[in-house]
């Protein structure tokens, strides 16, 4: 699933784990393709928050610029078949309209997502949030319109810049009937399909580097 979704799934062991300032406790799920996918419930949501780690064999503009680009969005990120900016108030501000698949017998939902981007010059970060938003440009459609109640893409370069700390987290509603618990059940390869997805897209040698981006990573010093 995209960063639209939210995922859960058994956990086969429990390890807290203290992330961001706001000291939430992640619970361990389980390692994949040297993925470590965590799960957090989350006062007053029935629906639960996903957190992946990983390292992306790519310098940080690279990934940024690939987070970016909303045009390659369906390329990498699970389950989105549809994407496009609707309205954009800077080179790091926009609003993007998204369509993501569910498997049958659920039918499609659709988001409205605005995305910023912040740099944090203390922890050498660049951190990608999304959130929905009701916006005049969004279209009508005949969709359930879900909810992206929080989502960041936390990136940190390693190695001298050769390679990238990707921190994914998503907490999401797709509204409509679905029984919550079958929403937390369903998207729980979220974490580990997105970052494979991304791990692909900054190998392909048609990505290039946003401007926008590394001016921006230059400013914060997280890049030469």
């Amino acid at each position: 699933m995209n960063r639209l979704s939210c995922v859960t799934a058994v956990v086969a062991s429990v390890v807290p784990l203290s992330a961001g300032a706001s000291g939430e406790k992640w619970e361990l799920v389980g390692t994949k393709d040297d993925i470590v996918t965590y799960r957090r419930e989350v006062p007053g949501s029935q629906l639960i928050a996903i957190r992946g780690e990983a390292v992306v064999e790519a310098p940080i503009v690279r990934v940024a610029s690939a987070l970016m680009d909303t045009t390659r969005l369906t390329q990498w990120m699970d389950r989105v078949t549809e994407a496009r900016r609707i309205r954009t108030t800077g080179p790091h501000h926009y609003v993007e309209y998204e369509r993501a698949a569910t498997p049958f017998p659920l039918t499609d939902r659709d988001f409205v997502v605005e995305t910023w981007v912040e740099t944090d010059v203390a922890k050498k970060q660049l951190v990608l949030r999304a959130r929905s938003v009701a916006d005049p440009s969004a279209p009508v459609t005949g969709l359930v319109r879900g909810e992206v109640l929080s989502s960041t893409f936390t990136l940190t370069p390693l190695d001298h810049d050769q390679r990238t700390q990707v921190v994914a987290e998503v907490h999401t509603d797709p509204k409509g009937s679905i029984p919550k618990w079958l929403v937390n059940l369903v998207q729980k390869s979220w974490a580990h399909t997105t970052i494979m997805g991304l791990r692909a897209q900054v190998r392909k040698a048609n990505v290039p580097d946003n401007p926008d981006v590394k001016a921006l990573l230059q400013k914060a010093g997280l890049v030469e």
